[in-house]
């Protein structure tokens, strides 16, 4: 190593003496020599290897992130397009208007239960010979709850939920007799009113629910949220809520022509009589064809009457409904 202390001139055994005492590379050098090394431990050649290999390792792992990153990403868009395609197909199947059709129910389940208690109407149509019992028969969803739940779209997506095919829907499209409290027991004694056979003699009815459950999995939120999946599980997880999705119930609850509400008031008491607001909207011509309020007033109960009170008391609503159209 040169260095301003030495000279050319100077002794050769000297300058070797500065040059180590200034730089400790010619020191190691030097000692190396005496000990009979060809070179140093700590020289740059095999420095400069361990740098390279340094590089190279770092090299290697930000290639790896790199390739796992754009595979992941790759995954990724493959399960968001295919499962994008298997939305666009269900949606195919439905029809048409039907990304519409929660809201104008919803629309039209608030008007029912709004406060209030406006006069009956009752469509001329409805009153010819077997009019009520034609718009029965046609595609219809329906819906029974309170009224305070039925008032705004949350309410609503709730109460649906928990509203199922009862007796007042069996006894609608299907009355008894009279209303005598033998013919109402005779008609929901022993009916299981979440089993096959009911659904079977309601089945042109399906529920408000089933409508809302598969077309949330059809509608903008539930899209958006796959585009916004940044992960193959995400994406994943959302194929099996389409797959679980009622589907093929939401197709023909989507078709519903006819709405079929019941907002119950609120009892006052277990000894006072229950009452309702029932409407049937004919939602191809978006016109309320029914809407009335009946009491159903408590009669003798039996023993056996007082066991099914709540599904007599049903059945007795729907006959006074029916009967309404007649007066």
């Amino acid at each position: 190593m040169a260095t301003f202390l030495t000279t050319e001139r100077m002794n050769p055994a000297l300058r070797a003496r500065v040059e180590r005492a200034a730089s400790h590379r010619a020191r190691a050098r030097h000692h190396a020599a005496r000990a009979g090394i060809k070179g140093t431990f700590a020289s740059d050649k095999r420095l400069g290897r361990a740098r390279l290999l340094t590089l190279l390792t770092a090299a290697a792992v930000v290639l790896l992130a790199v390739a796992m990153y754009v595979q992941n990403r790759r995954a990724v868009e493959a399960e968001r397009r295919a499962l994008l395609a298997a939305l666009d197909e269900r949606r195919a199947e439905f029809p048409a208007g039907h990304e519409g059709f929660v809201e104008a129910t919803d629309r039209w389940i608030a008007e029912a239960a709004g406060d209030g208690d406006p006069a009956d109407v009752v469509d001329p149509s409805l009153r010819a010979p077997g009019a009520l019992d034609a718009l029965l028969r046609r595609p219809a969803v329906y819906v029974r709850a309170p009224r305070a739940e039925l008032r705004d779209a949350r309410g609503i997506d709730d109460a649906t939920r928990g509203s199922d095919k009862d007796a007042f829907l069996l006894c609608l499209l299907t009355p008894p007799p009279s209303p005598s409290e033998r013919d109402l027991l005779t008609k929901v004694r022993g009916v299981y009113f979440g089993g096959t056979k009911v659904d079977e003699e309601t089945a042109n009815v399906r529920r408000l629910a089933e409508a809302r459950l598969g077309l949330a999995v059809l509608g903008p939120a539930f899209e958006g949220s796959v585009r916004a999946a940044r992960d193959v599980a995400a994406v994943k997880r959302h194929r099996k809520e389409l797959d679980h999705a009622p589907i093929e119930l939401a197709k023909k609850a989507a078709g519903a022509e006819v709405l079929i509400v019941v907002a119950d008031s609120p009892v006052e008491s277990t000894t006072s009589a229950s009452s309702a607001r029932v409407s049937l909207v004919d939602l191809a011509a978006k016109k309320v064809l029914l809407r009335v309020g009946r009491r159903v007033e408590q009669q003798g109960l039996s023993p056996t009457g007082v066991l099914h009170r709540e599904q007599i008391e049903g059945c007795g609503l729907a006959f006074e409904v029916r009967r309404s159209v007649e007066e």
